[in-house]
């Protein structure tokens, strides 16, 4: 018998996102997304602390009703806008989020590159990196148009040019990142257009949050 897996993300797009690579890797997943939309997402995500962890309990509380045990948290920025660490331990669920994945690897680099969906997200990857990584160097943009594109499913040679990724892959180069983090769930969607047109290593954290799953 599969495993059950529950994974929340921002929207019906990116848990679908986050099922699929589930269901790859030989799980029974079920999707349960926080908000209809990106823009309804971002809006939550700068709410009240109380509404936040109330809404998000709320989510965890239904996946423990349906005696799922682990969640993946399929969302940069669901995850820094919320204390999932406080939540696993009020409900006794598994939670895996990207943020784990950045602990882990905070030492692996000098400077890094981040694209988030938005400064919130920056921001807390960010300080996750660098309360462990104290010298470390980081080079943040929040680009929410580009989670828009993604939610509409354009081609991925499509938003690399509509957005000018090369032009922003370049100037992270130019400015001594050592490589490029994709620090939002959705950017996995255009990884194989970015690795064309980046002079530096594109970093998908999706692989690790499925090896810490396990």
């Amino acid at each position: 018998m599969k495993e059950k897996i529950a994974c929340i993300a921002g929207t019906p797009v990116d848990t679908a996102m986050g099922v699929q690579l589930l269901i790859k890797h030989n799980y029974d997943a079920f999707n349960y997304p926080s908000s209809d939309n990106p823009v309804e997402e971002m809006h939550f995500q700068i709410s009240s602390m109380e509404e936040k962890y109330n809404k998000v309990l709320s989510i965890l509380n239904k996946i423990k009703d349906n005696g799922i045990e682990k969640v993946l948290v399929y969302c940069n920025s669901l995850a820094s806008a919320v204390d999932f660490n406080k939540l696993s331990k009020e409900t006794g669920l598994k939670i895996i989020t990207p943020l784990d994945v950045y602990i882990k690897d905070a030492n692996n680099y000098n400077c890094l590159a981040i694209i988030a969906a938005n400064a919130v997200a920056a921001k807390k990857i960010e300080e996750v990196y660098l309360n462990i990584n104290h010298s470390m160097l980081i080079i943040s943009i929040g680009m929410l148009p580009l989670v828009l594109s993604i939610e509409k499913k354009l081609a991925i040679d499509e938003i690399i040019k509509k957005h000018d990724l090369s032009t922003v892959c370049n100037w992270f180069y130019n400015n001594g990142a050592e490589s490029i983090l994709l620090g939002c769930t959705h950017f996995p969607y255009i990884y194989d257009g970015l690795v064309k047109v980046s002079k530096i290593p594109i970093i998908d954290p999706s692989k690790k949050m499925i090896e810490l799953l396990k």
